[in-house]
């Protein structure tokens, strides 16, 4: 006997809490990586960290609301998919995007002598609390929308 499939709102609440937890995750990870520095930890990971919690919280809000998201770290296009009146738009977080991938690379893919300048850790400090800022409003405007957090 296999398990039933849950029922589509179910799997819904679900998906909003799991991409949540793993926001929240990301940017502990990126708080975390910030408070070890002296233990040679680095900027560019904890740019990173914060990149992907804004975008999970981006991905719950539009799992939330039923719309359907390319897989690409990107954050203008997911901007551009949150319904009008989310508050987590205003912010302009499109920025930490370059975080996602190019930053964690020294050379370019293309030319190995195209080295990448790598975030500071005031970048690092600065991408953390658009994070916080930004999970913040996730959380309020998916309030807004009729979500629990405790379902």
């Amino acid at each position: 006997m296999g398990t039933r499939p849950l029922p589509p709102e179910e799997a819904r609440r679900r998906a909003v809490k799991a991409w949540l937890a793993d926001a929240y995750a990301d940017l502990a990870n990126a708080r975390s990586l910030a408070a070890h520095r002296d233990e040679g930890t680095a900027p560019w990971a904890s740019s990173f960290h914060a990149e992907q919690a804004v975008e999970k919280g981006f991905k719950a809000l539009l799992v939330w609301h039923a719309i359907n998201f390319p897989p690409r770290h990107d954050l203008s296009l997911l901007a551009g998919l949150v319904p009008a009146g989310a508050t987590v738009t205003h912010l302009g977080v499109a920025g930490l995007t370059v975080y996602a991938v190019e930053q964690r690379y020294v050379a370019g893919v293309y030319n190995p002598m195209d080295l990448v300048e790598r975030p500071t850790w005031n970048e690092a400090e600065e991408a953390i609390t658009l994070a916080t800022d930004a999970l913040s409003r996730v959380s309020a405007d998916l309030a807004s929308a009729g979500w629990a957090g405790s379902d």
